[in-house]
């Protein structure tokens, strides 16, 4: 009986990552879980399952693991939250393999990088930490692939009339592994393959999964004033 690429890659994960099951962090009051440890409750693939398109999530000894197939013409599917958000702080830890990439996007619109930037200098505007093709991070905090690293970003949401006209430009800090690397700048544009080509005000958090394997973990939110 054959078995699938995903099923096998997933076993592997999962032996790896069983001593990582009890690093689940322990938040103050005020910030909330995105992601239970234990199963997808809480999420939506972005686009319907196909073929081409395949479902390559799921929950391993308390993280969020991504499995792309390997095939050519197939790849997995970016992971959206069921809540939506505006102006919050986002705390996420994630591990990438060597020359993987993924990305964190900011209400499905910003998305900040998640890259192997190991030794990437001067870091550019696609390395990781940075919000994609927009900002470049300030310096690289990059950590070698195969190692944990955490994202710790504060967003202030746009103003929008009801014409849709902008009235103040969204503004995003970002801490890579606990060094400020995007100082409360504001963000001209959104970000390729955002869910909205519009500027919003409101909308969910999305994991990329179409280009690589990746690993998350205590993911958390905590809104805050506009």
């Amino acid at each position: 009986m054959k078995v699938s690429r995903f099923f096998i890659v997933l076993g592997i994960a999962g032996l790896f990552l069983a001593p990582f099951a009890s690093a689940q962090m322990t938040s103050p009051p005020e910030w909330k879980p995105l992601f239970n440890g234990t199963n997808l409750d809480g999420w939506h693939l972005k686009v319907p399952a196909t073929d081409r398109d395949v479902p390559s999530w799921a929950a391993v000894n308390g993280v969020l693991v991504n499995v792309p197939p390997s095939e050519k013409g197939r790849h997995g599917v970016d992971l959206v939250s069921d809540i939506t958000l505006g102006s919050h702080e986002l705390f996420i830890e994630f591990m990438v393999p060597k020359d993987s990439n993924s990305g964190v996007y900011i209400i499905g619109q910003y998305e900040i990088q998640v890259f192997d930037s190991f030794g990437a200098n001067p870091p550019s505007k696609t390395d990781c930490g940075g919000i994609y093709n927009i900002i470049a991070p300030s310096e690289n905090a990059s950590l070698a692939p195969g190692l944990w690293q955490s994202f710790h970003a504060i967003f202030h949401k746009a103003k929008v009339d009801k014409s849709g006209k902008v009235l103040q430009k969204p503004r995003i800090t970002v801490y890579h592994n606990g060094k400020l690397v995007i100082d409360n700048q504001e963000i001209e544009g959104v970000t390729g393959a955002s869910l909205n080509k519009d500027v919003i005000e409101q909308g969910p958090l999305y994991l990329q999964g179409n280009h690589g394997m990746v690993f998350y973990r205590n993911i958390y939110y905590k809104v805050i004033p506009d």
